[in-house]
Parts: structure tokens; sequence; C-alpha cells
């Protein structure tokens, strides 16, 4: 019976909306170019967690100017997005709460403890409070604050840490394949979230084993017939 049930954030749980669509929207990348884009800016965080902590013996001078960028940009206070998450209504007009996440996360509270692993800033802390989604999770392991960041098999073993769940008790889902592969590497099981269903022949073929699901809620049933 799987114990845990960990999200990614954004495209998973909450997506991007464009001006003038009624519906969440994700603007198309090449799928090779979208996953680089992900790990470098995964990668940018963790480097702005391990100096922010204040790790002994592990930041570079190199990590300490990735880090300080970061802050004087404001990309990681979140100051570049400021009007987004200033009040829940003007947050709403550019995020959108997929459909399927609040009644997925309250059917899976019931029975199994919820946590977050994203490549995230800290700042996705104040934006999941005011989408009203916070409460829901038990463990939130976000990047640029553990100093870790996905595919790194460590940031998985820390999330089961916090929720002391071995791997095989708990379930990973990310819209990022790359992620997905390297959960189940550690012992997770874990589920690939593509909400347009993909033609197998562009799957890449290191890809081509995951679970794929096409909506949040057919989580549901591997947790209640687990």
């Amino acid at each position: 019976m799987y114990q845990a049930a960990f999200f990614d954030v954004f495209n998973t749980l909450i997506g991007m909306h464009l001006p003038g669509t009624p519906h969440a929207h994700r603007v198309p990348l090449q799928g090779a170019i979208e996953r680089r884009l992900s790990r470098l800016d995964g990668s940018w965080q963790a480097a702005y967690g391990r100096v922010r902590g204040g790790e002994p013996g592990c930041v570079s001078p190199v990590t300490r100017l990735f880090a300080a960028a970061a802050d004087r940009s404001g990309v990681a206070r979140g100051s570049l997005f400021a009007p987004l998450h200033r009040n829940e209504t003007t947050l709403r007009r550019w995020m959108n709460v997929y459909e399927d996440t609040v009644a997925t996360l309250q059917a899976l509270s019931a029975s199994c403890k919820l946590g977050i692993i994203s490549n995230a800033w800290p700042y996705v802390e104040s934006m999941l409070r005011l989408l009203g989604l916070w409460d829901y999770f038990h463990s939130v392991t976000i990047s640029a604050q553990v100093g870790l960041s996905k595919p790194n098999p460590d940031i998985f073993e820390l999330a089961l840490r916090t929720l002391h769940v071995a791997a095989e008790g708990a379930l990973f889902i990310d819209d990022m394949p790359q992620n997905v592969m390297a959960a189940e590497k550690v012992g997770l099981k874990g589920l690939w979230l593509v909400r347009s269903p993909m033609n197998p022949d562009n799957v890449p073929a290191p890809y081509r084993h995951l679970m794929q699901i096409q909506t949040l809620r057919q989580v549901i049933p591997l947790i209640e017939n687990a």
C-alpha cells in the first residue's frame, strides 16, 4: 500500500494562463529543449539553496555568484512576479489550479500523506498558500531551499525522510519524464503526467517504459486499490 504521494508543482498542480485563454496553457517547446531548460533552472535553484543554507565546504565562487544574481534580480524572492501573487484574485488571472488538482488532493489526503518535490524558488510557498493548496501537504521539498534539484536522487531521498516513508511506499507525479525516471531509480513508483496525449512514436526511447497518466484523477485508484 502506498503511504505517500509526492507531486511536482508547475504544470502538474498549477499552470500558466495566457491572456485571453479560458484554461491553463503551456507555451509549446520541443521536448529536448524544455528538459534542458528545466535542468538548468533547477541547477540554479539548487546552487542558491546551498549558498543560503550555509553548507560548509561545498560552495564555490561561481555558485555564490549565481546566488547573488538570483537575489539581485529578484528571481529568488519572486519580485519579478510580485504583481501576480499580491492577492488570490490577481494570482488566479495568471496562474490556474488545474480542475483535477483539488479533487485529487482531497481524495488522497484521506488515505496517505502528501508531499511536494519541486524545482522552484522560495516564493512558491506563498503562491500555494494564496491558491489554497498549501494545507494539503505534509512535506514540501523545494530545490532553492534544500540545495538539491531534480533529477538528483538525493532530493527524492530527502523528501522520503521528511515523511518517514520508504521509497517503495510512495508515488511521484511529474510532467517531466527525466524526473519521473530519476524517482523510479530511487524506488518510488513514477507517474508521467501528459495532459495532452502523445503519439507513442514521439516519446523518446528512454522514457517509453514510464507509466503515463492524462489526469491527476488517475492517481486516486492507484492509491485506493494498492
